[in-house]
């Protein structure tokens, strides 16, 4: 049967022609000196594939069909399924900037061989789109708590934590090409993906949920030929060395934007919003990141001149705190989600501490303080407990409050004319690489200063149906829920920290 595919792809391969009565013209042109010679690793035949991606999908809805009649979404833990509300308005973006990736490169690289590749990988990204929103509407229709799934694409871009999200998967698409690919391929999908559509489905099944599990498995499937595709594509650039410099570069740079957001956002979702725990995200990050991505992938390429990311060791002294920072400038400011929250318990204090020695000194009392605030008769939120809120990084968009609020590395400079805030060196550096990149962005803080919270909250439409309850809660109890009239009450004021 293999040799049956080589003979039958080599076939392919000999119907491959160049044009002579048109000129080819690049859409999406490149700094990178690219060999013509390449190989597919996967030599894909597209009707195999279509065939083999078809049964995977009758699979997966079928299983989703009996989830439903099984009343599954409805005996998730609840916490884990608030967490699903962010996850699932944040994905389908990302699959949505992977699938154009692939045609910037089809443009970009004049590589039959690469370009199947490609081809199917775009395929594939197009399959996630709808699986995800898929398992979205799956939530929406049967989860006894609709509201943030029904507006999760429009929250998407609302959110001041998914703008974040945003910046970051919005380098597969952004820039040069071949960079684009190392963003996606060769950080987000070979390093980030296991975390997330391996390590993560054991965290959604531990806590009552088969669908996701289902169908992120099905996704990672596919993952392992973009993987290989990265790599294909990687090889082939550093078979000349005039590119190594260029993607040395390119690896440091987005191995830390991915480092920034997936591991504040994922390493959040696994550690806060699980009622069951199977592990503290660092230890996953260890596994998949450090031991699998760094100590197998990139190691094989240090032959060709490759190193690890140069900022692999501010990441590796992060991965300590980076979520619980997260996590706790995102319940701060709670009323501004579209899901709800529920607070660690004094109990799960107790794992959190054993887990990550020193949690109870550096987070115990915001979370004491916490749990005495989620009744609106109290008539406080946690944001009030700072004397400002925390800048966002002009680079990732992120808090600038890593790794820690009390040692955070911050800092606030005048770049462009214009006074800037940066999270840590990393994305210093990257701004004064590409200026022009990031100088526009105009944040959350920018965009709603001087604004009351509750007219924030009405503007992005973070209202339940009734008019007055808010779609997000500090707690995940149907009693004593938060309006907007408890908000307005709070004659809480958005200041943009770098105003003040």
């Amino acid at each position: 049967m293999a040799r049956n595919l080589i003979k039958a792809h080599d076939k392919v391969k000999g119907l491959e022609w160049t044009p002579t009565y048109v000129e080819p013209e690049t859409k999406y042109p490149t700094k990178f000196h690219i060999p013509k010679k390449a190989k597919d690793p996967f030599r894909h035949l597209v009707r195999d594939y279509m065939a083999m991606e078809a049964e995977k999908d009758h699979r997966q809805y079928g299983f989703l069909d009996g989830a439903v009649r099984m009343d599954n979404a409805n005996q998730v833990a609840p916490r884990f399924a608030e967490g699903m509300k962010p996850a699932m308005a944040i994905l389908p973006f990302a699959e949505y900037a992977a699938g154009k990736c692939q045609g910037q490169l089809i443009s970009a690289v004049d590589n039959e061989e690469l370009r199947n590749g490609y081809l199917a990988q775009m395929l594939d990204e197009t399959r996630h789109v709808q699986q995800e929103m898929y398992l979205g509407r799956y939530y929406m229709k049967h989860y006894h708590d609709p509201a943030g799934f029904d507006i999760g694409q429009k929250a998407f871009g609302t959110h001041f934590l998914a703008s974040a999200g945003r910046s970051f998967f919005e380098t597969f698409i952004a820039g040069d090409p071949i960079e684009c690919s190392i963003s996606l391929q060769v950080v987000g999908e070979t390093a980030f993906t296991n975390p997330l559509f391996v390590a993560f489905p054991n965290t959604a099944a531990a806590n009552g949920d088969q669908a996701t599990p289902t169908v992120f498995l099905s996704i990672q499937s596919d993952e392992a030929r973009h993987m290989a595709n990265g790599y294909a594509t990687l090889v082939t650039v550093l078979s000349d060395d005039r590119n190594l410099p260029l993607i040395q570069e390119a690896i440091d740079k987005y191995f830390w934007r991915g480092h920034v957001f997936i591991d504040a956002f994922l390493g959040t979702l696994t550690d806060y919003f699980s009622a069951n725990r199977v592990g503290a995200y660092k230890n996953m990050w260890q596994q998949w990141i450090i031991d699998d991505w760094v100590g197998s992938f990139i190691a094989r390429l240090e032959k060709f001149g490759l190193q690890p990311p140069r900022w692999l060791p501010h990441a590796q002294e992060n991965i300590q705190w980076l979520n619980h920072s997260t996590a706790m400038a995102a319940y701060a400011m709670w009323p501004i989600a579209f899901w709800r929250y529920d607070a660690p318990t004094e109990h799960e204090q107790d794992w959190f501490e054993t887990q990550y020695p020193g949690w109870n000194s550096h987070y115990g009392k915001f979370w004491d303080a916490y749990r005495q605030m989620t009744d609106p008769r109290n008539g406080q939120i946690p944001a009030q407990l700072f004397p400002s809120l925390p800048p966002l990084c002009q680079v990732c968009q992120m808090p600038c409050v890593f790794p820690r609020p009390d040692t955070s590395t911050m800092r606030i400079t005048e770049k462009a004319g214009k006074k800037r805030a940066f999270c840590s060196e990393p994305c210093e550096w990257m701004f004064d690489l590409e200026p022009q990149r990031y100088t526009n962005y105009t944040n959350w803080y920018e965009r709603f200063d001087g604004w009351d919270l509750a007219d924030v909250i009405t503007h992005l439409g973070y209202i339940r149906p009734d008019g007055k309850t808010l779609i997000a809660q500090p707690h995940l109890n149907h009693d004593h829920m938060w309006t907007i009239d408890d908000i307005r009450r709070l004659k809480f004021e958005i200041k943009d920290p770098l105003r003040q």
